[in-house]
């Protein structure tokens, strides 16, 4: 595994007013460098399932991959060194964890309960893999396997703060084809006997997550031509802002921030409006902003410390998320009784609706 972490399809022409949405969330995610108590209310009747903001069961293991593909733009290789959580053996629940990306690096995978549902996790805008550590481990603690590729020239090694407009359109037209290549390769890999995750992913249970641009390309990819089975956006920008039509035909749940300077919640509501005939969740926080998502946040861009505290957004990101994802991807029962507008009522943290047909 290489230790420099921080080193570390086809798309149709993006118009400018996508690329000013993006260029002003990128401009917010690049200034953050550094950032409550209590669980989500539940229903009066408890659910079957456990509290899933908890953690899981697994100790988490964290490798890293290098898949090499070529460009849809230029035709030069795009390296994506992609970090990995995944549940691990319970012979690493007593090794050192590695602090910045909360598990074992390169411990044994578990085999108890594989194969396990595999989740594609794609950064914002001038971000990093694991710009978004809580989740992702959370997530691999739960029985999931998480891969979280770069977008090579939109990462914080390439550009700060990622104006650029040439450079944010190469993205837009890269990006969902980085997800796919990392996807087939990581499913080629369970089918190889010499790799570590040999028979250890469910090919059938497939879902999509990212944030800000990450967000939009979950948006994208959870379209009907998907290979994914459920899909979580958090604070993507809007599709009517971008001139895209977004037909969402898949489980999807969408988060946002009412204090989000980047991309409005009224942006994260549009999408959920316009779902219609399969699942849909929108989770917004009132007092949360763009950066409730990720690691860390910087109190002056709003929805920090003077609003949702990092440690309350992370426990009710994780909360929903795992009970969503345990829902449409593990099928797994019980969670679903934590996904109703009754379960989040009188939870002044959060504003949360479901939708789900009959």
């Amino acid at each position: 595994m290489n230790g420099d972490w921080n080193g570390k399809v086809s798309g149709a022409k993006a118009s400018l007013r996508l690329t000013a949405v993006l260029l002003l969330a990128s401009a917010l995610l690049q200034a953050c460098d550094g950032d409550g108590s209590g669980t989500p209310s539940p229903t009066a009747t408890a659910p079957a399932a456990a509290d899933p903001s908890l953690p899981g069961p697994y100790p988490v293991g964290v490798t890293e991959l290098t898949f090499i593909r070529e460009s849809n733009t230029t035709g030069e290789e795009r390296i994506l060194k992609t970090l990995i959580w995944y549940p691990a053996d319970e012979s690493a629940r007593d090794q050192p964890v590695e602090p910045s990306l909360g598990g074992v690096i390169d411990a044994d995978v578990a085999a108890d309960g594989a194969p396990f549902p595999l989740v594609v996790f794609s950064h914002g805008s001038g971000g990093i893999p694991q710009q978004s550590t809580y989740y992702t481990e959370h997530l691999a603690s739960h029985g999931f396997v998480v891969a979280a590729p770069p977008h090579p020239g939109n990462t914080l090694n390439d550009c700060f703060p990622c104006r650029e407009q040439a450079g944010l359109l190469d993205s837009f037209l890269n990006r969902p084809d980085d997800v796919r290549f990392v996807l087939d390769s990581l499913l080629a890999l369970n089918d190889d006997a010499e790799s570590m995750f040999y028979e250890a992913l469910d090919p059938r249970r497939l879902g999509m997550s990212g944030h800000s641009f990450g967000g939009l390309v979950t948006m994208q990819l959870a379209q009907a031509d998907s290979p994914f089975s459920a899909a979580l956006a958090m604070a993507p920008p809007g599709g009517s802002l971008a001139n895209l039509t977004i037909d969402v035909a898949i489980p999807t749940l969408i988060m946002g921030g009412r204090l989000d300077r980047a991309t409005p919640a009224e942006q994260q509501e549009e999408y959920f409006d316009s779902i219609e005939g399969i699942p849909a969740f929108l989770l917004i926080f009132p007092k949360g902003g763009h950066l409730s998502f990720a690691d860390v946040c910087v109190p002056a861009l709003g929805g920090c410390e003077e609003g949702l505290s990092q440690e309350r957004a992370h426990e009710l990101v994780n909360f929903y998320a795992n009970a969503f994802f345990q829902t449409y991807l593990a099928g797994e029962k019980g969670y679903e009784d934590y996904l109703t507008t009754e379960a989040a009522a009188g939870n002044p943290d959060i504003e949360f609706l479901a939708s789900v047909p009959d």
